[in-house]
């Protein structure tokens, strides 16, 4: 569901979450967000690249983690230790490891 973006909410990055996840009538759907997680970790790894940081809000990573898919992103995914200069709650960050291979020529 898109969150609504416009000048005024610094283009959706001004949206804040509460602690239950709540933002008006909006709600964070931590099993759609593990199994996008989930799936992204699975593609990287067939396609012969790999996860080397996710940033996500560490007041939900609890949430996140008690998910069906938790247990696995708990181990597999390298999430931030410490807290990004901007607040992760309506969003979330994904750096991948791609190789790359010599020039040629």
């Amino acid at each position: 569901m898109p969150l609504p973006t416009s000048v005024s909410n610094k283009l959706g990055y001004d949206i804040e979450f509460d602690s239950n996840a709540r933002y008006e009538n909006y709600t964070i759907d931590f099993e759609a967000t593990a199994e996008h997680l989930y799936q992204l970790q699975l593609a990287a790894k067939a396609n012969g690249a790999g996860i080397t940081l996710v940033i996500f809000d560490t007041e939900f990573l609890p949430k996140l983690f008690a998910t069906k898919h938790g247990v696995y992103l708990q181990k597999e995914l390298p999430f931030m230790k410490g807290k990004p200069w901007v607040r992760h709650d309506e969003h979330y960050h994904i750096d991948f490891r791609i190789p790359c291979k010599p020039k040629v020529g």
